[in-house]
């Protein structure tokens, strides 16, 4: 039986370990992430995930466009599911995706094979956004950049994409996944309920670095430390009064009215009880709400689908149950 000190691993995930050790050997990458700049930490996360995004699901088409933004043309990648055939009469619902990395790291490329097998996997159209990253951007920077895609949809973009505007997910993983649900408040309290569905993977929820989950996971071991996490706040953030801000830290806001949301956890990850915590707000409030834990993987397992089935069988499932209330909603 696994113990505190010595939880179980996925056998999978053991091997994943090796590779990603390997790798940091080969490019000679430095193991404290929390003590490097955000320059450093952001070529050192594309090295890293270089080998993980080969060989990716080939898909219909992929675009790259912008979007008029309230700083700067906001660039998305449009990915379009292999076996999908968009026309006038069948618009393709759409999955705005976003990507994790603290804020500050990850980009469409670190994310690049998760968010094609995700588009295969629903039918659905993935626009990922590229969204500005922090401390150059800092909150809410992203979030209204993701808003004005979410509105540029609703308008002029859905038929240029081949979208429905009537059926739009916001879906993200960590910081992207706390991005997603900042936004759909943001524009839940502005009167728009265009988002019909939310996919929340590990999401950054809460600030309490003092969770069972920080204490048992944090001192790097396994990924993601505290000490990054608190970096990555550091960066992200403007100053204590944004620790307020329920776009910030979903966990301090009234979530009642959000769409269906689906949230995954993995076991050995610092954000667990931030997922556990906010499936249970979701549900207090009303929120129709799916959970998963992901027992024996960790923080970022999502980018790990060559190695380990369960972040594709993770990635199916919330394909699965978006499409499935993307499709059920009325035009």
């Amino acid at each position: 039986m696994a113990t505190d000190a010595d939880p179980w691993v996925d056998p999978d995930m053991q091997l994943a370990f090796a590779r990603m050790a390997e790798i940091a050997r080969e490019h000679d990458l430095p193991a404290d992430r929390s003590r490097m700049t955000p320059e450093q930490a952001r070529r050192r996360m594309e090295i890293d995930r270089a080998w993980w995004n080969q060989d990716r699901p080939a898909l219909a088409r992929i675009e790259d466009v912008t979007v008029p933004g309230p700083t700067r043309p906001v660039p998305v990648r449009l990915l379009y599911p292999a076996t999908a055939e968009t026309t006038p009469d069948a618009p393709l619902p759409v999955i705005l995706y976003l990507h994790g990395g603290g804020w500050v790291v990850g980009s469409l490329e670190t994310h690049g094979r998760a968010m094609h097998a995700l588009a295969n996997a629903s039918g659905c159209l993935v626009a990922a956004v590229d969204y500005a990253l922090a401390p150059e951007n800092p909150f809410p920077a992203a979030i209204t950049e993701v808003a004005a895609v979410v509105e540029h949809l609703r308008g002029q973009g859905a038929e240029a994409w081949g979208a429905d505007p009537a059926r739009i997910a916001l879906a993200g993983d960590s910081a992207g996944a706390n991005i997603a649900i900042g936004t759909a408040l943001q524009l839940r309290d502005r009167g728009d309920r265009s988002v019909g569905a939310l996919g929340l993977i590990y999401p950054v929820a809460g600030c309490d670095f003092e969770t069972e989950s920080y204490t048992r996971f944090g001192g790097g071991e396994w990924g993601l430390s505290r000490a990054e996490m608190r970096a990555f706040f550091a960066h992200y953030l403007r100053g204590p009064e944004d620790y307020d801000d329920p776009r910030a830290v979903p966990l301090k806001a009234d979530l009642a009215g959000l769409p269906p949301t689906f949230v995954a956890a993995a076991g050995l990850d610092v954000l667990r009880d931030d997922a556990i915590r906010l499936d249970a707000a979701l549900r207090a409030a009303g929120v129709p709400c799916t959970f998963d834990l992901y027992e024996g993987v960790t923080h970022g397992f999502m980018t790990l689908t060559r190695m380990v089935p369960k972040a594709q069988a993770m990635i199916d499932t919330m394909a699965a149950r978006l499409s499935t209330t993307l499709r059920g909603l009325q035009a």
